[in-house]
């Protein structure tokens, strides 16, 4: 008998099989999905042994439908189910995409990134612009070693000083003088006075144009110092010994807060003016402590009119642990003139 939708090897094209490879044999009837019965007797192939023909029954699709029957839809709205309704054949829902990135959100975050870097950007320059607006010292801090680091001047909030006595000279003290070498011209002061020999030496000091020292540069210091007044010119001409008295007594509140220790106090030994020219000196005993011990440092200074807006400042200190130099007090601030 010829094969029926079939070849060589007993094999169905239509992807039938034979009953006794079935899962299930026999089976008389298959409900569909759509409720229809679909029978299982299938276009006889060949005869089996005893003259039986084998049933064949339907490979299912991969998607529950079986090969050959009519394409199964979903119910529809507007009939039965199975049928078409008005729109043709209803379809099955289409599989979900991935959902789309939405424009709007890709817009919020640029905007809040920009809005980030803006506001660094912002804190930076305000941090930038008002840490410029501090106003820097116009006098540098004198150096000082370890030993003497908690006794730096930058501790004294204010610089309180005695009343000044009107008139009061200078006087000579005990001490050993040093011998004189020659003059001293300060030219960017404008002024001179004399050169001492050792153990003076000449040293760099902050804020004055020519110095000399003797030993280490910490505080007490003993030196010898001239340049033009630190800081910010008068706002006035100097013009009477008041005035220079008045700006006197400034520089010598300067160098309480730069060049002696902390909580130092001060005892006015003179106040007069100048040897020659217009100006004003002060003679002033300093009293601190180092270590825990007091001490005490003679001093002087001398403002002298030069013809500029700035007068010329003249400054010696010495402490008591070299005593014998406070004889070269009086001789220097007496040596000092106008250029």
């Amino acid at each position: 008998m010829a094969d029926v939708g079939g070849n060589s090897s007993g094999r169905s094209r239509e992807r039938y099989v034979p009953s006794y490879e079935a899962l299930t044999a026999p089976m008389p009837v298959i409900r569909d999905e759509d409720g229809t019965m679909v029978g299982t007797r299938v276009p006889r192939r060949f005869p089996i042994g005893d003259g039986e023909e084998p049933v064949l029954v339907s490979r299912r699709e991969t998607d529950g439908a079986f090969p050959g029957s009519a394409p199964v839809y979903p119910p529809s709205t507007f009939g039965n189910p199975g049928t078409h309704g008005d729109d043709g054949p209803a379809r099955p829902p289409a599989r979900p995409g991935p959902p789309a990135r939405s424009r709007g959100n890709r817009f919020r975050a640029a905007v809040s990134v920009v809005a980030a870097v803006v506001s660094a950007a912002a804190i930076v320059a305000a941090f930038v612009l008002f840490s410029a607006d501090e106003p820097d010292d116009p006098v540098p801090m004198p150096q000082a070693d370890a030993a003497t680091e908690p006794m730096l001047p930058r501790a004294v909030p204010t610089i309180t000083l005695p009343g000044v006595p009107r008139v009061k000279a200078l006087q000579p003290l005990p001490g050993t003088p040093s011998p004189v070498l020659g003059t001293v011209t300060d030219t960017k002061a404008a002024i001179t006075y004399v050169k001492l020999g050792a153990p003076w030496t000449v040293r760099s000091i902050a804020s004055f144009s020519v110095g000399h020292q003797v030993g280490a540069a910490r505080l007490p210091r003993t030196m010898v110092a001239s340049g033009p007044l630190p800081g910010a010119a008068p706002v006035n001409a100097l013009k009477t010994g008041a005035d220079f008295r008045r700006v006197a007594l400034s520089a010598v509140r300067w160098t309480i807060r730069h060049h002696y220790p902390a909580g130092s106090k001060v005892v006015w030994t003179a106040s007069q003016e100048p040897v020659a020219g217009k100006g004003w000196t002060f003679g002033y005993q300093v009293t601190y402590r180092v270590k825990g011990e007091r001490h005490t440092s003679q001093a002087a200074l001398s403002l002298l009119d030069v013809g500029r807006r700035k007068p010329a400042m003249l400054f010696v200190t010495v402490p008591d642990t070299r005593k014998q130099l406070w004889a070269d007090i009086a001789p220097l601030v007496a040596s000092a003139r106008a250029l």
